[in-house]
């Protein structure tokens, strides 16, 4: 009995210092006007891949290294203006945010031919996948260039391959659209928290996105984004389609952390109307 008593006292003393390394922060982020939960907001140190998200509940909870202590957490939604908090003052609390004012875009009609163009990564490799498995209760999210064909583009829809061994049941995305600073994923451009589930009776391995109804015009440059939201209860884990030989992609793991570049690019593409 002596030996497992001083075997447990020096299992809490070695685990003590590693609690202690750590900050724990939990709360809940709600609208400043209506007190709503805020689901799916994103919370993390800018680009030091430390993150996390909020169920939709608009409840989450970070745990980062004590190393952290003097960053910022940001919280961050489109829909929201973001505000930022210093990993030593965050304690367990609620979290308001302020909404933003959405400006109606002018919508120039054209009186020429009215063209549709399909524009990205358009096919795949058989042999090849870009496996996306979340972790904890954070984020995955993948990106594509798209460089627009005229002055003014219509986004009707977002198209990326998921192969059929994937088990998309629950699985929830959000369709974000980037500034191209320097060939890579920058500022969000649209004020829109665009979020779907996938389908799980799909015809083919491509899976569609109706945009339509989001009434998306861009006149840039950008890259799209399909933001992988994680489910709090199962993991999840898709293989989508890739290329090695065409494609300007980007991936990053956690919510606001940092954009990685990759060997070719994940199979995602646009319908575009002009």
């Amino acid at each position: 009995m002596k030996s497992l008593f001083y075997l447990l006292l020096l299992t809490q003393l070695l685990s003590a210092p590693l609690v202690a390394q750590e900050i724990v922060m939990q709360g809940m982020i709600l609208d400043v006007q209506n007190q709503e939960p805020i689901a799916y907001a994103n919370i993390g140190i800018l680009n030091k891949n430390q993150g996390t998200i909020t169920n939709t509940k608009g409840k989450f909870s970070l745990t980062v290294a004590k190393q952290f202590k003097n960053d910022s957490i940001t919280i961050n939604h489109i829909n929201y203006h973001p505000i930022k908090i210093l990993a030593t003052n965050f304690s367990d609390q609620k979290i308001l945010l302020e909404p933003k004012t959405t400006e109606l875009h002018e919508v120039i009609v054209s009186k020429g031919k009215i063209k549709n163009k399909k524009i990205g990564v358009k096919s795949y490799g058989k042999l090849l996948s870009m496996r996306v498995a979340s972790r904890d209760n954070d984020i995955i999210e993948v990106a594509q260039l798209i460089n627009i064909p005229d002055k003014e583009v219509k986004v009707k829809a977002v198209n990326f391959k998921v192969f059929k061994s994937s088990e998309v049941t629950d699985v929830i995305v959000r369709i974000n659209f980037y500034t191209n600073r320097d060939n890579k994923p920058s500022e969000k451009i649209i004020l829109k928290s665009i979020v779907h589930e996938l389908p799980t009776d799909r015809e083919s391995g491509w899976i569609r996105i109706d945009l339509n109804k989001d009434a998306i015009y861009i006149e840039q440059d950008f890259f799209i984004g399909i933001e992988f939201i994680p489910n709090f209860e199962t993991p999840t884990i898709v293989d989508l389609g890739a290329i090695l030989t065409k494609g300007k992609g980007y991936r990053r793991e956690s919510s606001l952390g940092t954009w990685e570049k990759l060997n070719g690019a994940a199979s995602i593409n646009v319908d575009v109307q002009y």
